[in-house]
């Protein structure tokens, strides 16, 4: 079983995007602020891309998305700052040399938050591994290694001039530290992520 499959099977399906915009990220319009609606398409442009799922965490559910923590917004009991923090969409990519987890912060104007978005998307991704890790003998995926897995937390920045769009080539010019890091990737609608398969 591939990595992409085992770890599909631990996340709640009800997250996960299917049909038509399966690949299809969406920041609804913020009339307040002016802001139209964001709305990205992941393209797999490559043969070594042998899979993509696509989770939403950025809608209201029923259902909170971390029902075990307090979800109080007002004292006596206020939640702490910074506790029930997300990030839009989790992407996994399953490339020929292993799975990648991107971490997708949706941001239109400043970027302020997303930094701390991400990082608890990681954390709460890690957890997922560890619990993988875990129960991988009894579920017949002795091969599975979270050290294998790479991440990739990116903040995509609406931006509808060609010019400023982030390029393959600075993605190509990046180190093995800057892919580590907080990227910042300018787009207007797509997004491909082969290019930080590395």
């Amino acid at each position: 079983m591939q990595d992409i499959e085992y770890i599909g099977r631990i996340i709640n399906t009800d997250y996960l995007q299917t049909g038509e915009n399966a690949l299809t990220m969406v920041e609804a319009a913020d009339r307040g602020n002016k802001m139209p609606e964001q709305r990205i398409v992941v393209e797999n442009s490559s043969q070594f891309i042998e899979g993509m799922k696509l989770y939403c965490f950025n809608t209201p559910m029923a259902t909170p998305l971390f029902p075990f923590f307090n979800q109080n917004i007002d004292d006596p009991n206020k939640a702490p700052e910074g506790l029930l923090k997300f990030c839009d969409y989790i992407l996994l990519v399953q490339h020929k040399k292993g799975l990648f987890v991107f971490l997708l912060e949706m941001k239109r104007g400043t970027t302020e938050g997303a930094d701390d978005q991400l990082e608890a998307s990681k954390v709460f991704f890690e957890y997922v591994l560890k619990s993988a890790e875990r129960i991988k003998k009894e579920n017949d995926c002795d091969d599975f290694s979270s050290e294998k897995i790479s991440f990739r937390r990116i903040v995509l920045q609406d931006n509808h001039s060609n010019k400023r769009t982030t390029k393959p080539k600075e993605i190509r010019n990046m180190t093995a530290k800057d892919l580590n890091g907080i990227i910042k990737h300018r787009c207007s609608n797509t997004f491909r992520p082969i290019h930080y398969c590395r």
